[in-house]
């Protein structure tokens, strides 16, 4: 398999630039350009449209999106119509859906793996034109049917981090989006999906297993770091009790930055997780960043997500990746 390296793009930029960005992109060595969902960014289909019109190679995807937010039918709708601007670039990914962001809508985040298992085979379905009959308790589908398109080649992707979540990914996704740049937990995660994969009658090689990690690139260490504290601290906000026992974090500490996250003061919450962004990102100057995803390479893992922000300048720091670290890590695998 050769090895990918793909770009997330958060939609809190005008659009026009957005698109310049993945104008960018395209015309790079970059396989799947992802943008993140949330409700206070601009819309991700609307963005996506944009993005389409201005590329031609670059797969394009919405990661992740939630079921709790989005019916899984409109989903399916929108990934369709998608197609249109993009035929055979498109991928989907879907996920339980980011914790903060949950409970400010007022989405209880119950039974996230049964919701997320029961959105990826109704997706999946209706994405090849199937009618789908489901009875969950976040949705319901009685008899639906899309009544365009009938495509059975668009990869459904599942964005995990707990184990239940990933063992189910691994039995029923395309792909998994494992969110960690911690190297125990990416190693943890690896050998779950592998050995999980062997046990269910799985090729794990048929299993698109992907590093996905906020990434922040700069020539200026402190400035990297500086655009990565927030990411930093909305992941860790996120994360579930197991997952922060694995990487140190006290539940006190999680608490502080969810309600400081909360009150929107996001100073307060950058400066609780100035010890703990090494857990949560990969940032530095492109020679310590290309060493960590080389880490990552040699885990088993070949393709990587270079999450938001990319850098505190995002078009220098995509210019860097493509000539002073994927050029590594591409000339590694050979």
């Amino acid at each position: 398999m050769t090895f990918k390296l793909s770009v997330e793009l958060t939609p809190k930029w005008h659009l026009t630039i957005l698109r310049e960005l993945a104008k960018v992109i395209d015309g790079l060595c970059f396989d799947t350009i992802w943008v993140s969902d949330h409700y206070h960014n601009k819309n991700v289909f609307i963005a996506l449209a944009f993005i389409a019109s201005a590329t031609q190679h670059t797969k394009i995807g919405p990661g992740v999106l939630s079921p709790y937010i989005h019916h899984p039918a409109y989903i399916a709708q929108s990934i369709l119509t998608l197609t249109d601007l993009a035929k055979g670039r498109v991928v989907c990914g879907i996920g339980a859906g980011d914790f903060l962001s949950l409970m400010q809508l007022g989405f209880e985040r119950y039974n996230p793996v049964s919701v997320v298992r029961d959105a990826l085979l109704s997706i999946k379905g209706l994405l090849r034109g199937e009618f789908v009959n489901l009875s969950g308790t976040a949705f319901k589908l009685i008899n639906a049917k899309l009544n365009f398109g009938d495509q059975n080649n668009i990869p459904v992707y599942v964005g995990a981090q707990g184990d239940n979540m990933l063992k189910m990914a691994t039995r029923f996704a395309d792909g998994i989006l494992v969110n960690f740049s911690d190297e125990d937990m990416l190693r943890y995660a690896y050998n779950l999906i592998y050995h999980t994969s062997m046990n269910v009658g799985r090729n794990p090689s048929n299993i698109d297993i992907v590093a996905h990690t906020p990434v922040s690139i700069s020539d200026d260490v402190l400035l990297a770091k500086k655009a990565a504290l927030p990411y930093a601290a909305y992941i860790l906000a996120g994360s579930n009790d197991t997952v922060l026992e694995r990487l140190g974090v006290s539940a006190e500490k999680a608490s502080k930055v969810r309600l400081a996250l909360m009150r929107m003061d996001l100073q307060e919450a950058k400066s609780l997780v100035e010890d703990e962004v090494d857990n949560f990102t990969i940032y530095g100057t492109p020679k310590q960043v290309t060493e960590k995803l080389l880490t990552i390479q040699s885990l088993g893992y070949e393709h990587i997500v270079i999450g938001s922000p990319i850098g505190p300048n995002p078009q220098k720091a995509i210019a860097l990746l493509n000539t002073e670290v994927l050029s590594i890590l591409k000339n590694e695998e050979d």
